[in-house]
């Protein structure tokens, strides 16, 4: 049953057609009875009728002009009052007309909703007064009758063209959602992408500032203390495999197209980790309670201890020692790295500690930088209280958790 209501939909002239057939075959009998040039006139007129409603569901401007043509003709050579089961057309074609119809045909129909039945009435008061006696309401139950039919057809019609207009608009809404869905999809993956580099940026100068460093030292020491040789070349040797561990992890998410997810990334509780394995002697204190902080937070003051790190063994060289100090405040964690920047007795000095930000050409003290403003906090640079270099971020907690 659900295939042949589908098929009679694609195929509307069908179902018409069974319609129109029984009402030619109902309006023969009237048709019958009809006496001069209307008999005459009556089966041409009712042909085109038919036609018209057939024809409304591809061609309802032609369709409406051959209805209008035949109503008229009946109009002008009948003087009395035969109501056809054919004019059924009528409101049929303009039902059409309003709703799939050209402009002009759609206004010109509301015009003739009015003025058909006028032409009407006025044919039978001249033809017909001398035999039939009408008076001025029935002339208006006339009007209303023959009027009524034509105007629910025109209003039915336009109806639904409002409808399905208003259905449209609701499928470009849905459609223009959908793209700026899409684009915003997008867009987060570009963001996360471009996050994903500036860690890719990090992980990459940490790590080879360590291998450099280390290999530098090893070389140093290659015939006076094989120890220290052998104690760099195995730093340099774990370094590189937690260097190969987070990139295969970040550019791994780089080349998914699936969007997964960001790879899961180092946070407060990362950092005893990072001090223990830092290529500098560094000591860890923290004070105050700890508290929960969001992923973004956590990952900030990781950067910002790894990136110290790098600077104090970069600038400092091996025998340089570093504090990092971690206090959980009521509003704000605060994240302190204080290194010595002077080598031990006996070891190589391997950088230069004053002008460090200058050294390093601005990169890893302007990405700490950027890195605290984007989680609205604040960084602190300069020399230590007594000697080497100091790091001071004093990062928010977010809203929501403080």
């Amino acid at each position: 049953m659900h295939r042949v209501y589908a098929w009679l939909r694609r195929h509307p002239s069908v179902l018409t057609g069974l319609v129109a057939a029984p009402l030619g075959l109902a309006s023969i009998p009237f048709a019958l009875v009809a006496d001069g040039l209307a008999g005459v006139l009556i089966w041409p007129v009712m042909i085109a009728l038919l036609a018209g409603m057939v024809l409304r569901h591809h061609r309802p401007g032609t369709a409406y002009l051959l209805v209008l043509a035949a109503g008229l003709t009946l109009v002008m050579v009948s003087d009395t009052v035969v109501f056809l089961p054919v004019y059924l057309a009528m409101p049929m074609v303009l039902y059409s007309v309003a709703a799939d119809g050209p402009g002009w045909a759609r206004w010109s129909g509301l015009f003739w909703i009015a003025a058909a039945p006028m032409l009407v009435v006025a044919r039978l008061i001249t033809g017909a007064q001398t035999t039939v006696n009408l008076t001025s309401g029935g002339l208006l139950i006339l009007w209303v009758v023959y009027a009524a039919p034509l105007a629910v057809g025109w209003i039915w019609g336009d109806a639904a063209r409002s409808r399905r207009r208003w259905y449209q608009q609701l499928a470009e809404r849905a459609d223009r959602l959908e793209r700026e869905r899409r684009a915003l999809d997008r867009a987060a993956v570009a963001e996360e992408r471009a996050r994903i580099a500036r860690e890719l940026h990090d992980v990459v100068a940490h790590h080879v500032s360590v291998i450099v460093v280390q290999a530098d030292g090893a070389r140093y020491a290659l015939d006076s203390a094989p120890e220290l040789t052998r104690e760099a070349l195995d730093t340099i040797s774990s370094t590189g495999r937690e260097a190969l561990t987070e990139l295969r992890g970040l550019l791994g998410v780089l080349r998914s197209d699936s969007g997964d997810g960001p790879a899961p990334q180092p946070g407060v509780a990362a950092i005893p980790t990072l001090v223990e394995g830092a290529p500098v002697a560094a000591t860890l204190t923290v004070t105050g309670r700890e508290r929960p902080v969001t992923a973004g937070l956590g990952l900030t003051a990781y950067r910002v201890v790894q990136e110290a790190l790098t600077n104090a063994l970069k600038h400092g060289g091996s025998g340089t020692t570093a504090a990092v100090t971690l206090t959980w405040r009521r509003t704000t964690l605060v994240v302190e790295i204080t290194d010595t920047g002077t080598p031990a007795d006996g070891e190589q000095h391997t950088g230069t500690p004053p002008g460090r930000e200058q050294h390093t050409g601005g990169h890893g003290i302007t990405g700490m930088r950027e890195r605290v403003a984007a989680a609205g906090g604040r960084l602190e640079t300069g020399p230590g209280p007594e000697r080497g270099f100091r790091v001071r971020a004093e990062l928010p907690y977010d809203k929501e958790i403080a």
